[in-house]
């Protein structure tokens, strides 16, 4: 089983305080089977998928998305927006000043 979606299940789980029982339980599935999910010997239907997301109230989407990657993208994407404002600050600085020196004349 993939390590990110491993990774998400068991984040997930953690942070709504479900225990594996009570993940299993919810999803109408054996604790083994959610053990076997987290160890990766156990391969889930896309149906379990949305049955875990279900259990984990999260769109089945979260359990394969990988949040570093977005953060790093988000990162990335605000940077270049603060380099074109700064580019278009400097344009309209400049540009004002031209005016600037015309009204002096």
């Amino acid at each position: 089983m993939d390590q990110l979606f491993i990774h998400n299940v068991k984040k997930w789980r953690k942070n709504r305080g479900l225990s594996q029982k009570s993940l299993a339980e919810r999803c109408n599935a054996a604790h083994s089977y959610i053990r076997q999910i987290e160890s990766g010997s156990g391969h889930p239907s896309f149906t379990f998928i949305g049955k875990l997301a279900a259990a984990l109230d999260i769109e089945a989407y979260q359990l394969l998305y990988d949040e570093t990657t977005a953060q790093s993208e988000r990162s990335a994407q605000s940077e270049y927006i603060a380099a074109i404002k700064a580019d278009f600050l400097e344009k309209i600085a400049r540009e004002l000043d031209t005016v600037m020196d015309k009204l002096k004349k």
